[in-house]
């Protein structure tokens, strides 16, 4: 009897582990790109411009009108930017849900001209690799691409990472040093995963894309964290999509003019 207690115990601890270990490994690895589906486009003079990602991308809806009105001013067309975003996702499961959430696709099938993506950033504060947030990247942009929108990448921004780490409970403290370990990370990633999306772009030149450089808007670190960061360190405050969106406009502007 005692036998066969030993037995079943081993056999569980082994069944424990094999689903534990395949639950790490699901977690960590990279998507595999899925094939892209047709997103309609408009015979109208409305420019559309799509904000997607994060929980960056969910609190910018109530700005949506005014970075509307904004471009609408300069390019004298009407414009529609519309947001949606979902809190607490890495890049790849941004990436998926493109496929796999039901609002997300919907979202999408609007159609766009331009589509601003916030992803990243929970991928650096779960301390994910920098071959997973490139190859989810990797598929996004040509998900985009194929459909033929131009995506405007945002780069990792200099939010308070380590305060963001410093304030979460033990449990998941201890979840961030196992990512550590399993992914060769470090408390403070902003610029190696900036540095892997900047490889990604040099090795892929003949994309037509645009990439929003943290410099741009986010390059004074201790003022821009009290202007435009609320107090968690890692979501902005009103004048800090303010300062973001200015540079989203000069993006499309930008594009917008070349495109004559």
């Amino acid at each position: 009897m005692k036998q066969w207690i030993i037995v079943l115990t081993l056999a569980v601890s082994s069944l424990c582990c094999i689903v534990i270990g395949y639950a790490f490994y699901k977690y960590y690895t990279p998507p595999t790109e899925r094939k892209a589906y047709i997103i309609p486009h408009h015979n109208d003079d409305t420019l559309r411009v799509a904000y997607i990602g994060d929980s960056w991308a969910a609190m910018h809806q109530v700005h949506d009108c005014i970075l509307a009105q904004i471009i609408e001013d300069s390019i004298h067309r009407p414009v529609k930017v519309s947001s949606f975003g979902i809190h607490g996702k890495t890049s790849k499961e941004i990436y998926e849900s493109l496929f796999e959430n039901q609002s997300m696709h919907t979202f999408m099938m609007q159609g766009y001209d331009y589509c601003f993506i916030s992803a990243g950033i929970n991928d650096t504060y779960k301390k994910m690799s920098t071959d997973y947030y490139k190859k989810s990247m990797y598929h996004m942009i040509r998900f985009l691409l194929t459909n033929h929108i131009h995506p405007i990448i945002l780069d990792i921004p200099d939010y308070d990472i380590v305060k963001v780490y410093e304030r979460q409970q033990t449990a998941k403290k201890i979840l961030r040093r196992t990512s550590i370990i399993l992914t060769g990370s470090q408390i403070n990633c902003k610029q190696t995963f900036r540095n892997a999306l900047s490889d990604l772009i040099n090795d892929n030149s003949e994309w037509r894309i645009s990439i929003l450089k943290y410099q741009e808007w986010n390059n004074d670190y201790q003022n821009d964290l009290k202007s435009y960061y609320l107090g968690d360190g890692m979501h902005l405050n009103k004048r800090g999509y303010a300062r973001l969106d200015s540079c989203i406009v000069q993006h499309v502007l930008y594009n917008c003019n070349k495109a004559k």
